[in-house]
């Protein structure tokens, strides 16, 4: 584990990939970003030769902004400042090391690069804001599955580089090609998913006889137990928390329920498997819960863990790693199951990171060059996450992953990507998915499900906000 003063150490297991000029032309070949070939080896400080010498710069690399940026040996003129706008990392260690490797990347190639980091429940909005201003940052860390597809139109194919980097590593799990994937053509380079397992207090279960959670069902009742002992489970039920979405969207999957039918096209939320998944909703609610969780942001079920009263949560390693560094002794009670099974299987919705370039980037080849850079020490930024960067790249998966292989409470973790599921699930990611997951339409119904009890008019509510979004597609 890398300590969380923000140092890390290379692991060994991922080596750098070479960045050659026939891997380049193929990759380019196979989905062109309307960057030149020569414009973009020009560009990228990757593609130099074994001297150190860059290739010749043509005398103008054009952007999509219709702005000329000169790239010359060692870095790039008249590009000035690299904006970057990603989410504040639940595990800080994360963003000191971005920070210092993006800075030691501008120094490099003369280019000033401004990290922006701002809080989780506040970045959609503002990805929101500056897609409908065009205009702001130039490269965004989409941190939700439907923002590549939804905001495809005001973003720069990167075609090029997500298939150059995804054939120097294996490929992409198929989760990691629903980010930003679109007609086939690569809107956005995956990253990352954050897995969403349940975190247990393993010494009040122990206490109270109980066995780890391993259906839905067996947390109704182990819940109802510790409930009634003042250890209340938690999730929340709200507007205000990615955790929302992707806990009660995997458990209306896990019921049989779904949004969208396979064709991706078709609503089909108003179904019995839906008022299956509510009525189980409402007794979870009522049984094992408290009204705390209306009211929740991303933090909530980490507090109520870290507390020392919460039993259970489903919630990403963020809340172990917070509590391992606040309250060790109170964290090594804490252990790690998979998320639950449902009558129709083990699903979860989970949030995936991606990297988009603004089509009104001010130097675009700078933006693919970072880009390019950063993912050749994509493991030092896993180690650096403690293993909260869970990759989509098949060679970053190999047993024994770094993190998740060498901590035994972590282990379940290495085969998460066989559970999870993107928006638009059973059919493909949609800008129609990713505007329902932006609008929170299934927390909000699960909300007006346990408040009123009436189940018939949650869904109602919901499929009526549904249909409206997919008919404007």
């Amino acid at each position: 584990m890398a300590p969380l003063d923000g140092r890390v150490q290379s692991t060994g297991v991922f080596k750098s990939p070479v960045f050659s000029r026939r891997r380049l032309l193929g990759a380019i070949a196979g989905g062109s970003g309307g960057v030149a070939l020569a414009s973009l080896l020009a560009a990228c400080s990757s593609a130099a030769p074994a001297g150190g010498t860059q290739p010749a710069a043509p005398t103008a690399a054009a952007n999509t902004a219709g702005q000329p940026a000169q790239a010359g040996p060692g870095g790039f003129a008249n590009v000035g400042t690299l904006k970057v706008l990603m989410s504040s990392h639940f595990v800080p260690a994360y963003d000191t090391w971005f920070d210092q490797w993006a800075s030691d990347w501008g120094k490099k190639n003369k280019v000033e690069v401004q990290a922006d980091h701002i809080l989780s429940s506040d970045l959609a909005a503002k990805n929101a804001a500056e897609v409908a201003a065009r205009s702001g940052h130039d490269i965004y860390k989409f941190t939700r599955n439907g923002e590549p597809v939804l905001y495809h139109t005001q973003m720069t194919d990167v075609s090029d580089l997500t298939k150059q980097i995804g054939e120097a590593h294996g490929g992409w799990i198929p989760f990691g090609e629903t980010l930003g994937l679109v007609d086939g053509v690569w809107y956005a380079v995956p990253e990352y998913f954050i897995d969403f397992p349940a975190l247990y207090r393993k010494d009040i279960f122990d206490a109270n006889g109980l066995a780890p959670v391993d259906t839905w069902d067996d947390l109704l009742k182990t819940g109802t137990v510790l409930k009634s002992k003042g250890n209340p489970i938690g999730i929340a039920i709200n507007q205000k928390s990615n955790d929302a979405n992707n806990t009660w969207t995997g458990v209306l999957w896990s019921h049989g329920g779904s949004v969208v039918a396979q064709d991706g096209k078709t609503v089909a939320l108003n179904s019995q498997a839906t008022r299956d998944m509510l009525t189980y909703a409402i007794e979870l609610y009522n049984k094992t819960m408290t009204n705390e969780v209306l009211s929740w942001d991303d933090t909530g079920n980490n507090l109520l863990l870290a507390s020392g009263r919460g039993s259970w949560i489903q919630n990403p390693i963020s809340a172990l790693r917070t509590m391992e560094h606040d309250t060790p002794d109170l964290a090594a009670k804490v252990f790690i199951s998979n998320t639950p099974a449902g009558p129709k299987g083990r699903m979860t919705s989970v949030t995936g990171n991606s990297w988009a370039i603004a089509n009104w980037a001010g130097s675009v080849p700078a933006a693919k060059a970072f880009l390019l850079d950063y993912y050749q020490v994509l493991p030092d930024g896993i180690k650096a996450s403690t293993g909260y960067n869970q990759p989509v790249l098949k060679d970053l998966r190999k047993k024994p992953m770094p993190i998740l292989g060498e901590e035994p409470k972590l282990t379940v973790l290495q085969d998460f990507d066989q559970v999870i599921h993107s928006v638009g699930y059973p059919g493909p990611p949609t800008q129609a998915a990713g505007e329902v997951e932006s609008n929170w339409i299934i927390p909000l119904m699960v909300g007006r499900a346990v408040n009123d009890g009436d189940i018939n008019g949650a869904v109602e509510w919901a499929t009526q906000k549904v249909e409206a979004i997919y008919a404007k597609y």
